[in-house]
Formats: C-alpha cells, sequence, structure tokens
C-alpha cells in the first residue's frame, strides 16, 4: 500500500509539475510550485489545482469567445517625432488605431462632469450606453436612473451594464426603475457566482458613457454622491473626459463587446455604430485590457513610455502597487535624469492598500523619485504624463489588479494641449502635499515598518 501511494504521489507531482513549468512565467515561482508538489505527497497537488491554476484568463475568455469587437474608422493624425517609438509600441499593443479628430474636454469632479454627462443623456435620441463600476443609489444615482428611465421612454435605447459586486446593493433598484421605463441593465457578473475564483475576480470597472454612438464621456469617476462636493472639495477627487469626435465610437465598441458578453445582445446598426465627424484636432486612441488576450495592454504600455520618457513624467494612482519590473522601470527613468513624480493620496478609503504601498516607496525614494502625498481629500484621479505631451487617463490604478485582473478601459492622447490641463489639474494638489524622504520611511515606527511590509506580500492579490 505504501509502495502504491509513493508512485501514486510521484506521478501526481510529474504531471502536475509539467503544468506549472509551461504555464508560468515566473521561474521562482514555478520552482516553489515543484518544490511544493514533491514535498507535500497529494496535498500539494490539491493546493495547486485551488491555488495554482489561473482560471481567471480562461474564464475571460470563454465569455468573450465568438466576440468580434467594431473597429470604427480612423482619421488622420501626427504625433511628434519624439513619441513615434511610443506610438509603435501602442499599435502593437491596442486593438484600435490612433485617430484624429477628436475634442477632449477635461471635467473636474462630479461637480462638472455629472452635469454635462446628464444633459448628454437628456439629449440622446437614438442609444444611450452606460458602463460603471459603481453606482449607488444617492442623489447622484438618483439623478442618473431618472435621466435614464426619461431616455428610454422617450424612445432612446438605454443599456446600462454595472459590476455584480462594486453595485451589489444599488443594482437591483436601478434595474427595476430602467427596465420599466423601457431600457435594459445588466450585471456584469451576477453575485450568486462572486464566490467562484474567476467571478470574484472578474471585475468590469470601466466607466463609459456614449450618447448616440458619437459624444463620449470616461475616466475614473463611479456615479457615487462622494465625487460632488458643491462648492468644497469632494470627498473622492477624481477626472472624467467628454470625448467628441472618432474615439467615441472605439468607447462604444468596447462596450458592445462587455454588453453582449454579459447578455447575449449584439449591439448593431446605425443607431449604436455611429461614424461621428471630426470635432477637434486631438490624437486618441483607446485602450481596452481585461484578463484574456487583453491581460497587460495598460502595464506594457506604461513600462513603454516610461522607456521612451527624456525630460519628465508625472503620474497620479489613488493605490500603487508596482512590481519589480515597474520598479526598475521608474528607478531608471530617474537615473537616466528624466524628473519623475509620483502623487499618491496621504489618505486611502482601504488602509490595507495604503500599508502595502509604503513598503514599495523606499526603492523609489532612494534612487530620487519624487514621492508626494496628497493631504486632504482621497485622491481617487489616475493619469500618466509623459514629456508634456503624451498621457494616459481613464480607469485603470497603477496595481496588479488593475493590470491582470480588472476589465478597464483608458485614453491614450498625444496632446499636449491636454497634457498642460492635466499639469495645472495637479499643480494645486503639489502645493498641499509634502514630499515622502527616506528619512521619514526610517522614522516609521517598527511595528509599522513590519506591518507595511507584511501587507506588501498579498500586493498581487489587492
Amino acid at each position: 500500500m505504501l509502495t502504491f501511494l509513493i508512485i501514486l504521489h510521484l506521478a501526481l507531482a510529474l504531471a502536475v509539475s509539467s503544468h506549472a513549468l509551461l504555464t508560468k512565467r515566473d521561474p521562482r515561482g514555478a520552482a516553489l510550485w515543484v518544490y511544493i508538489l514533491f514535498t507535500l505527497p497529494l496535498a500539494g497537488v490539491l493546493i495547486y489545482w485551488m491555488l495554482g491554476i489561473n482560471r481567471v484568463a480562461r474564464a475571460a475568455s470563454r465569455r468573450r469567445r465568438g466576440i468580434a469587437l467594431v473597429r470604427p474608422g480612423i482619421a488622420p493624425c501626427q504625433v511628434p517625432p519624439g513619441l513615434k517609438p511610443l506610438k509603435a509600441a501602442a499599435d502593437s499593443l491596442a486593438h484600435f488605431p490612433l485617430s484624429g479628430g477628436n475634442r477632449v474636454t477635461l471635467l473636474v469632479d462630479g461637480d462638472q462632469a455629472y452635469p454635462a454627462m446628464l444633459s448628454a443623456i437628456a439629449r440622446a435620441r437614438k442609444s444611450l450606453c452606460l458602463s460603471s463600476f459603481i453606482f449607488d443609489q444617492d442623489p447622484a444615482g438618483q439623478a442618473f436612473t431618472l435621466a435614464l428611465c426619461q431616455a428610454a421612454q422617450r424612445g432612446a435605447k438605454v443599456r446600462v451594464l454595472v459590476d455584480g459586486i462594486g453595485a451589489w446593493g444599488p443594482g437591483r433598484r436601478l434595474l427595476e426603475a430602467v427596465h420599466a421605463s423601457g431600457g435594459r441593465v445588466a450585471s456584469f457578473w451576477p453575485r450568486g457566482r462572486f464566490l467562484r475564483q474567476s467571478g470574484l475576480n472578474l471585475r468590469n470597472h470601466r466607466k463609459i458613457l456614449v450618447a448616440d454612438g458619437c459624444l463620449g464621456f470616461t475616466g475614473g469617476m463611479n456615479i457615487s454622491q462622494r465625487h460632488l462636493g458643491a462648492g468644497r472639495p469632494a470627498r473622492a477627487r477624481d477626472l472624467h473626459f467628454k470625448v467628441e469626435g472618432p474615439a467615441a465610437a472605439q468607447m462604444v465598441a468596447v462596450f458592445a463587446r462587455d454588453w453582449h458578453a454579459a447578455t447575449g445582445e449584439a449591439l448593431e446598426g446605425a443607431d449604436w455604430h455611429a461614424n461621428p465627424r471630426p470635432a477637434g484636432r486631438e490624437a486618441l486612441r483607446g485602450i481596452a485590457s481585461a484578463p484574456d488576450e487583453d491581460m497587460e495592454k495598460v502595464y506594457e504600455l506604461l513600462l513603454a513610455a516610461l522607456r521612451n520618457a527624456r525630460r519628465k513624467v508625472l503620474l497620479m494612482s489613488p493605490y500603487f502597487l508596482p512590481d519589480r519590473p515597474m520598479l526598475i522601470a521608474l528607478r531608471t527613468a530617474r537615473r537616466s535624469g528624466v524628473a519623475v513624480q509620483v502623487l499618491l493620496p496621504r489618505h486611502s478609503d482601504h488602509p490595507f492598500m495604503r500599508w502595502a504601498s509604503r513598503g514599495y516607496l523606499w526603492e523609489l525614494v532612494e534612487a530620487g523619485v519624487e514621492v508626494r502625498e496628497v493631504l486632504g481629500s482621497f485622491i481617487h484621479s489616475k493619469l500618466a504624463v509623459v514629456d508634456g505631451a503624451w498621457c494616459l487617463v481613464g480607469s485603470s490604478n497603477l496595481d496588479p489588479r488593475s493590470w491582470r485582473l480588472n476589465y478597464e478601459f483608458n485614453l491614450e492622447a498625444y496632446s499636449p494641449a491636454l497634457a498642460r490641463q492635466l499639469e495645472a489639474y495637479a499643480a494645486p494638489l503639489l502645493e498641499h502635499s509634502f514630499t515622502v524622504t527616506l528619512a521619514d520611511l526610517k522614522r516609521e515606527p517598527l511595528p509599522v515598518r513590519l506591518r507595511n511590509q507584511a501587507a506588501k506580500l498579498f500586493s498581487p492579490y489587492l
């Protein structure tokens, strides 16, 4: 009997180790799994089956199998010569081509974004698509619900996609109201499935609103009262962007693919897929990332941008959990003479995330990267500006979940004008921030440093 169990253990360990060697990209991770599989008889195989198999990418690909991504037409555009290598990298990563003829308007907090979005909903006559991670049924959410219901009642095709966890509670009330008016609401991943590994991780973090296929809004803002300040700084400061021109059609294409994956309904025809006329001179493109064939698109684009930087990099994110390649890219850029500035909130809505983030800062500060923590309201803004000409804005945070697990949507812009606006937005935040120094980090009590380093261990899963 013992001989049989030993042979069974070796056979299973060998077979499962082969899977680990073929699928794990990090050799250290593969080596650790091989060690576990051979040293824990049978139990190692069970642990690997539970934790070692990446079911997220498989489930994501299965949900969108056979769904074609509509690729709208483009308008010609030019980029500065110094950014051509970065454009080449983005061309190879993105589904959509860079398109000129766009106009993009920066909207600060819900005080600017929500009135513009509600106005677009009120003027829509053919179609409305709205995707939001969170859709609270507070006064802000109620205003959007009413506007969506009115749009459906006057004959516009209304489709609303909310996340199964982010909009867990309010989703039912929103569904009932919009359905009663003739529109449709769907959950990207129904809450009944959320305990499955893939269901828990397949989160739709995109924020997209497009009216009549030609007027779009995207950025980092959910539908929530916390983004409104009513004359005071909002509890969660954030940016949204009004997009007119060909890039709006790219936003519809991304939403339509998500909607089909969630409901099986294909959004087809001119009511959805309009051909927006040129509205400005900005060169934009949508960058969709997801845990399937689009995995790590934003991550790789950021690495390319850091490699291409020559003068200055500005990064802002509410959550900052860089992996080793990102840390090295930031440090290398600074040591190459690039001014690298990272703006983070002093106070987080998820303290555990801030603890883990603090565990990374000393490596950057030691290399000369300027890390600033902004006092006051929680900064939920997500942006990257390189050399005052290239921008990346949208829903992605600077963390592994956004890079590898969430469905995200960002706008890439080759626009000195937008870069100046983003830098102007950051300027007053810099005035109300302080620089993190090595002395500050060393002065932290030992229990705090141990807590931060322990939290850092969970970075890939936060």
